[in-house]
């Protein structure tokens, strides 16, 4: 357990603001914070400090606070940020044990998934053994507990190839900012800052497979080998990873958007690009209608903006210079033009057609948006991370004196949409500027300090809880990270508030006063679901794809009872037609046995089953059993079921429109 040992007299500034989840203690330096367990996040492994320079450090715990700290969250095992730091250190470690081991070869990069680390590497057509892979293990393992790890100065590309790794220095040109990592003298790649100083003792660690693949997915290039290997800090941790696991299986989005026939990728689209079957689409078409009904609810206006533009648009925004590695760039008429990898220079451009006054904002702008962002190929995973997805994004241009007014009511409205997707256990996260990451932020320190201390000001003066991150802002403004737990206890970031004071100047947004003095506006830069796949998949895993009735991509499947019975399969074909009509989304399965039909229907995760009999013809009533969303005592997904008898359509009818009534709050 934490002990807290303060000292006597110990000056208010002096103190560090400790956070562990929902709870935070003002400490003192020298306070001893221990490796304890939490039942479903894991051992705490790490502390996260800023300093009172606002610099990043994490150490492994147990350990003290130190002198000079502001802040330090305790991170677990099973957070975001917590698997985040310990995996990713864990990779650089293997890579070193790799290089030692067998100097000669040229480190390829890794990814990180599912408690697995696999690292990449070309061995110059050399044999590599489960033997070796033994030893690189090992290795890393004393690696952990003695290696020192730091970041260091220099050209990454430069540095890379005057070492030999061509293949990393190659990969550090798509990384946004690419860092030097030095585990004792082995010097590798990373795209975060945030590794302890030593990893310490890890528990459990373990090669789980073995592999090879071409470099950058290329039949005609080098042939790289990839160790996988699987860790936790304690055997504590894999036992909950473990009993997680079968469930995460069953949660799985790409495993349930195949039994569901809701998405799949091509080749001969590319990587990272979602072709909607069907039922997908109606799924997200679904969802874009109960988005755009309730923005307009709200006061926002509709528009739509093309998938490309010239550069120059880009160079105004800043996007060329803080996002270029994202973006996809390609010359049309001699002109250098790109994807949109954004929505916001589009909508400033609608605003700027005409002049302001006061009285006429805000103004609110809303696109369900293409973007298509880079990412790359080893990073990709079915809807979660994607190049090419939709944004539910809005734009707010307002005075100065109307922004806490505005987060108020982008704040109710999150409430609103996560009531409807059954969603409840989020939070709150401001994340700032690392001040010293000068070339990494757009604008001047005034800008950023007036932008964080209004979106603090407004956190706080509407009495929401929330923790702080340095170093997690948009380039061009600080932003509220709502952060949404799961069923399985996995972090997701979902809704973003960002607060621009930047963009307004580069393209000269005005309004005129009261007194018709011209004055700068602020836009609030805001999306709910953020990315209509990653979303879609969340929600997927969060439900293991028994989603709301609203929600699902068919509502209702009518099966008769007897195939060959004439009566009722055209009973059962008239059911379906009159709901077709009405615009709820049903199927008709008639075809084979009704067992075989049943569990096609569950198998798609259709909400409602109506079955008509020969009772039901005769009646000209309907049986259904309504399947929802339910878990045991420890969490895991257990179908609910329902049954209910309807003495005709209408009443079926009436039924579902008021359960989507309900859950939508009125909006569907």
């Amino acid at each position: 357990m934490r002990s807290l040992k303060k000292r006597k007299n110990k000056r208010e500034d002096e103190l560090v603001s400790l956070i562990d989840s929902d709870v935070v203690e003002e400490v003192p330096p020298g306070t001893y914070v221990d490796q304890k367990k939490h039942s479903t996040m894991g051992t705490a492994v790490f502390l996260f400090a800023i300093t009172k320079d606002k610099k990043k450090v994490v150490v492994r715990l147990p350990s003290k606070i130190e002198e000079g700290w502001e802040r330090a969250e305790v991170l677990y095992f099973f957070s975001k940020r917590g698997s985040e730091i310990f995996y990713d250190t864990l990779a650089h470690l293997i890579e070193a044990s790799i290089k030692k081991l067998f100097p000669k070869a040229k480190l390829a990069g890794y990814n990180i998934r599912d408690g697995e680390v696999r690292v990449d590497f070309y061995l110059d057509g050399s044999e590599f053994s489960r033997e070796n892979a033994e030893r690189v293990v090992e290795f890393a393992k004393k690696l952990a507990d003695e290696a020192e790890i730091k970041v260091i100065d220099g050209n990454p590309e430069e540095e890379l190839k005057k070492r030999g790794e061509d293949l990393l220095a190659y990969l550090s040109k798509s990384i946004g900012s690419p860092k030097l990592i030095a585990v004792n003298d082995v010097v590798t790649l990373c795209d975060s800052e945030l590794h302890p100083k030593r990893l310490g003792k890890i528990d459990e660690m373990y090669i789980s497979n073995l592999s090879v693949s071409h470099w950058q997915g290329r039949e005609d290039s080098l042939l790289l080998n990839s160790i996988h290997v699987s860790a936790f800090p304690a055997s504590f941790d894999r036992k909950i990873f473990e009993d997680r696991r079968e469930e995460a299986e069953k949660r799985d989005h790409v495993k349930l958007g195949k039994e569901m026939d809701l998405f799949l990728t091509s080749p001969l689209v590319g990587a990272g690009l979602i072709l909607w079957a069907p039922n997908g689409a109606a799924m997200r078409r679904a969802l874009d209608e109960y988005i755009v009904k309730l923005h307009q609810r709200r006061g926002y206006q509709l528009v739509s903006t093309p998938h490309i533009a010239t550069t120059d648009l880009f160079q105004i925004s800043g996007h060329l210079a803080h996002y270029k590695k994202n973006m996809f760039l390609f010359n049309l008429d001699e002109k250098e033009n790109a994807l949109k990898p954004m929505n916001c220079p589009f909508h400033i451009l609608i605003l700027k057609r005409k002049k302001w006054s006061y009285r006429e904002l805000p103004v609110r702008y809303f696109e369900m948006g293409n973007v298509y962002r880079y990412e790359r190929a080893g990073t990709l995973h079915g809807l979660t991370r994607v190049r090419g997805f939709v944004i539910d994004d809005a734009h707010i241009f307002a005075r100065e004196d109307q922004i806490e007014e505005e987060i108020s009511r982008i704040l109710s409205l999150i409430e609103e949409i996560y009531s409807a997707m059954g969603l409840k256990n989020y939070s709150f996260n401001l994340s700032l500027r690392d001040p010293s990451d000068k070339e990494g932020y757009m604008g001047s320190d005034e800008i950023w300090e007036h932008a964080e201390s209004s979106l603090e000001r407004a956190l706080r003066n509407m009495g929401v809880s929330y923790t702080k991150s340095i170093g997690d802002a948009a380039f061009y403004g600080p932003k509220i990270d709502v952060i949404f737990r799961d069923s399985l206890g996995r972090e997701w970031q979902a809704a973003t508030i960002q607060l621009d004071f930047n963009l307004p100047e580069r393209f000269d947004l005005t309004y005129t006063d009261k007194d018709n003095i011209p004055r700068r506006m602020v836009i609030i830069h805001r999306a709910i679901l953020g990315s209509l796949e990653r979303f879609i998949g969340i929600m997927l895993e969060q439900y293991a794809g028994r989603v709301p009735l609203w929600l699902a991509p068919i509502q209702v499947s009518v099966l008769p009872v007897e195939e060959g019975d004439e009566k009722q399969v055209e009973r059962a074909r008239q059911i379906y037609e009159k709901l077709m009509s009405i615009g709820i989304r049903a199927t008709l399965l008639t075809e084979g046995r009704l067992n075989p039909r049943l569990r096609e229907a569950r198998m798609l995760r259709i909400p409602v089953i109506a079955v008509v009999g020969e009772k039901e013809v005769k009646s000209g009533s309907i049986s259904a059993r309504y399947i929802t969303y339910s878990e045991d005592k420890n969490g895991r997904y257990v179908p609910k079921e329902d049954e209910f008898n309807f003495s005709n359509d209408e009443e079926l009818i009436e039924w579902i429109k008021a359960n989507i009534s309900k859950q939508t709050n009125g909006v569907l």
